[in-house]
């Protein structure tokens, strides 16, 4: 079954259906339940940390909590990730430095900014390595680009511009 991106993309980014409609496309993605629930342990880790960084949402006790126990518990304990952890954990260095790069650069001149807003968006990689995993590299290309579209479209270049100044 393959979901209408159209719908995806009309719906509020985050919102409760968005995010019903993202786990649905992981699944047919992935296919393989411990991929997605790694992949939503570690998404909602970055998640929490963005937030906390940039400043722009307030990170709850439960939020937080919730993020530790992702990655100091399940993402380790996760035989997906246990099983991969050779191809994973290069990427997700990759992406941590990536990121940190991004923040250095969200305050620089509108160059530094177009670089920003790209290398934020890098994390994206580690999905589309765990769609490599589980369904090799001949469906990968048949999906990466609807993976990025649907995951990264729902910001603007302008409003992360606007978003920059809260950056620590």
């Amino acid at each position: 079954m393959s979901l209408d991106a159209g719908e995806m993309l009309s719906e509020t980014w985050d919102g409760a259906k968005w995010r019903d409609l993202r786990n649905a496309k992981l699944m047919e993605w992935l296919q393989d339940p411990l991929a997605v629930q790694y992949v939503m342990n570690l998404s909602h880790f970055v998640e929490i940390v963005d937030d906390f960084v940039d400043q722009d949402k307030p990170v709850s006790k439960e939020d937080l909590s919730h993020a530790l126990f992702s990655a100091l518990y399940h993402i380790p304990a996760n035989p997906f990730f246990q099983a991969n952890k050779t191809m994973l954990l290069p990427i997700t260095f990759t992406c941590i430095n990536a990121w940190m790069d991004s923040n250095d650069l969200a305050s620089g001149d509108e160059t530094e900014k177009a670089l920003a807003f790209t290398l934020k968006g890098l994390g994206v990689e580690t999905l589309l390595t765990c769609i490599a995993i589980t369904r090799g590299v001949e469906y990968l290309r048949t999906v990466s680009a609807d993976v990025r579209r649907l995951l990264m479209a729902h910001q603007t270049f302008a409003d992360y511009c606007k978003e920059t100044h809260r950056v620590v």
